[in-house]
């Protein structure tokens, strides 16, 4: 009876201070990733997030590029937040990498001072970092055009 008050109490402390027991750091760390992204993108750092894109998509936007045309395309208003939703592994096939490279799709909530949405975005493990990539529709875009938006 110990036992089971003592693993009830632990269950409790967890609960309350937002720990998940079963979190996944690797999911975690994927989920920061497009979170850190996605607040770079709207304080307008775009050659910050530029700098976390996977190299193989950095071969088809240079940094200089990627800045240039986001600058083009407005965010929607002031980011008031970013939750993370879901975390889950996947193989994706995208242009610019190899099929089916495994990879964590993140669905986020979006919440701004005009607009809120819920995105899902893909990232990839690079040496000991997650990078992001861009959609199929973008990348290939990118190989045609200096700024396919």
């Amino acid at each position: 009876m110990a036992l089971a008050r003592t693993l009830l109490a632990v269950a409790l402390v967890a609960l309350a201070t937002g720990c998940a027991l079963t979190e996944d750091s690797e999911d975690h760390d994927a989920g920061a990733a497009v979170k850190t992204v996605l607040e770079l993108e709207y304080f307008g750092d775009y050659g910050g997030a530029w700098d976390r894109l996977h190299p193989r998509h950095q071969q088809l936007v240079t940094r200089k590029a990627y800045e240039e045309c986001r600058r083009g395309i407005d965010v929607k208003g002031t980011i008031d937040s970013v939750v993370i939703l879901d975390v889950q592994d996947t193989a994706l096939t995208v242009y610019g990498l190899p099929p089916n490279t495994p990879a964590k799709r993140v669905k986020v909530r979006v919440v701004t001072d005009e607009t809120e949405y819920t995105a899902t975005y893909h990232v990839v493990k690079v040496g000991n970092q997650w990078r992001w990539v861009l959609s199929d529709k973008a990348a290939r875009g990118f190989e045609r055009t200096a700024c396919p938006a």
